[in-house]
């Protein structure tokens, strides 16, 4: 391989799909990964739930794109009939000394919505 058009840095969910839009017989991608495999880094971690934003400050950028990507990708969904449940979320306390942690949780979940 003489020339490489294209390097992509990473090869998480991310990476992948850009190579494969990117991929066209007359150029050469190269995707570049530290991890031994495919998909071993943060792509690896994914918990598949659309965040709330409930565990973030009030008026943080965290919190208010989780809100606006929680809102979006349920929009898409619906748009693009792609199959999803909207379950919600339930938190528990499992010890006595977290009560106080789960109504902050609440508090700031009822804030965010």
């Amino acid at each position: 391989m003489d020339r490489i058009d294209i390097t992509i840095i990473g090869a998480g969910v991310i990476g992948l799909a850009i190579a494969a839009e990117m991929a066209r017989p007359d150029l050469s991608v190269f995707i570049l990964e530290k991890n031994n495999a495919h998909g071993g880094g943060i792509s690896s971690r994914n918990s598949e739930v659309i965040h709330s934003g409930m565990y973030y400050p009030e008026g943080s950028l965290k919190a208010s794109l989780c809100v606006a990507g929680n809102r979006m990708l349920y929009e898409i969904s619906v748009k693009n009939k792609l199959p999803h449940k909207k379950t919600g979320k339930l938190i528990v306390a499992v010890k006595k000394e977290e009560d106080e942690d789960l109504e902050r949780l609440y508090d700031n979940g009822k804030k965010t919505v």
